[in-house]
């Protein structure tokens, strides 16, 4: 186990959210790297301390040790503006330079967010992690020389902890809504890039990748699947208003994009994909799944596409990720927006949704959230159809969904009940959907929508049946009443 430990020396932490509206709490562990990699950079730079910070950007995301804060409403300051250039004239009291004195030197308003923390400790924890000697040395080094976290006047002192406190938050799939920034391999390049220009052309760094973090006890209890709650959530910026019954023409399009951006790269590819590159067969584990995100679930949802997301297994190395995320990248214009045409019936515009308020259907946690029950929105692909002499077809098709379950890592539902319509309000029924035809004799599946029942908390993403890849078979959690289910 490695950890590095700090305390506000204060008992408070001055930090913004990205949006500069609310405190930042928990710190992201991307902001104490940034931190050493400040530190590192102020004092030297050390070659064995930069190694060191290499070593960090190559582990997995840390756990958090952060005790329950107290944000406090924003303080007001008003801070004097930047020098401003001076004129190349005799210097006059009517001369610009007259604006440096501190007697008429300008002052702006700002507003600075902080969260009581007291004298708790705070760490980050690798479990798993056992550094060289050499490099727990440079760390302990460059421990000592970090002075604040966030804000220059959020002081702290830093250190290496063999004895850390008990984790608050583990990197979960658990479908919490506390989505942090980590260190990532290529993060200290990133930021070196980024300081590197000096003074007139420096530049904000980069955003730092996102990993979801649950509650300690929450991610020990719910049950995860084959699909992660890493989503890369794109939202529709211009373009025909297109339904969620059109939602499997768009993921086709989106990943036919996708793949031909990403063809110099066969890790990508086949990820995308879902092929092998060697064989060109399928794959037999999970691969990326492209969800389409719809206004449904309220009084006055019409089901319109707001938004896609790019859906990846758990476990994807971060390289093959970044992989994926370059094809994205490459795919769309100078603006960042990528055009899916479709004819007469239109174009599709999407770009990254970067917004902190977003609709409540981009939001990955609506769709992860741990709930013992669950409803599809998009109707189910049943994998076969029932024998012919089936005296019940409902309770074989939920017998199939029950197993479809099974295959993607999750427990076998106690209960599954088939439905006409899909329980959230503006979800197309099954024959407003796109029928899936079967690879073998070129037939149409059964589409079915269902609820779902489990006896314990699943955490999303619950993607289900033949489709799931494309769009088909997506679910969401719901609250439960009491109803009869078809045991499956």
């Amino acid at each position: 186990m490695f950890s590095v430990a700090w305390q506000y020396l204060n008992g408070r932490s001055v930090a913004s959210t990205p949006d500069r509206l609310a405190a930042e709490w928990p710190p992201h562990p991307d902001r104490v790297f940034q931190a050493l990699v400040a530190a590192w950079g102020e004092t030297g730079e050390s070659p064995d301390e930069r190694a060191a910070l290499e070593w960090i950007e190559r582990q997995p995301p840390p756990e958090l040790a952060a005790p329950e804060a107290d944000p406090r409403d924003a303080h007001t300051a008003f801070v004097p503006v930047n020098d401003v250039e001076g004129s190349r004239r005799a210097r006059e009291y009517g001369d610009p330079m007259r604006s440096l004195l501190p007697s008429v030197r300008g002052r702006k308003e700002r507003q600075f967010h902080s969260a009581h923390v007291g004298d708790a400790v705070c760490a980050l924890i690798w479990p798993e992690a056992v550094p060289e000697p050499a490099v727990a040395s440079a760390l302990e080094s460059l421990c000592a020389k970090v002075t604040h976290l966030g804000h220059s006047s959020s002081l702290v002192r830093m250190w290496i902890e063999s004895d850390p406190p008990m984790s608050t938050l583990i990197p979960s799939d658990a479908g919490s809504p506390a989505f942090l920034r980590v260190p990532h391999s290529g993060r200290l390049d990133a930021l070196i890039t980024a300081y590197s220009r000096g003074e007139e052309g420096w530049q904000r760094p980069p955003m730092a990748l996102s990993a979801a973090y649950g509650p300690r006890a929450l991610a020990d209890e719910a049950v995860t699947g084959d699909f992660g709650v890493d989503w890369v959530v794109l939202r529709t910026v211009r373009g025909h208003p297109f339904g969620l019954g059109q939602a499997p023409a768009l993921v086709a399009a989106l990943r036919a994009t996708l793949m031909k951006a990403a063809d110099a790269n066969p890790a990508a590819l086949a990820l995308i994909s879902g092929h092998d590159p060697d064989t060109g067969g399928r794959m037999e584990r999970p691969h990326l799944a492209i969800v389409p995100l719809g206004d449904v679930g309220h009084a006055h949802a019409d089901g319109h596409v707001l938004g896609m997301a790019m859906v990846f297994p758990r476990g994807v190395p971060f390289e093959t990720r970044d992989a994926c995320l370059a094809a994205w990248v490459a795919a769309g214009d100078e603006s960042g927006r990528v055009d899916l045409v479709f004819g007469a019936a239109g174009v599709l515009s999407l770009a990254d949704e970067t917004r902190e308020r977003r609709p409540r259907a981009l939001r990955v946690e609506i769709w992860c959230r741990p709930s013992t029950h669950w409803a599809s929105v998009t109707p189910l692909a049943l994998d076969r159809l029932p024998p012919r002499r089936t005296k019940d077809p409902d309770a074989w098709a939920a017998n199939q969904i029950a197993g479809a379950c099974e295959r993607i890592g999750l427990p076998r539902p106690v209960g599954v009940r088939l439905l006409p319509v899909s329980r959230f309000e503006g979800a197309p029924a099954c024959r407003g959907f796109p029928p899936l035809r079967r690879r073998e004799d070129g037939g149409p599946r059964r589409h079915v929508h269902a609820s779902l029942a489990f006896d314990r908390p699943v955490a999303g993403p619950v993607l289900l049946g033949a489709g799931r890849y494309r769009g088909y078979g997506i679910c969401r959690p719901f609250a439960s009443g009491q109803e009869e289910e078809v045991q499956a």
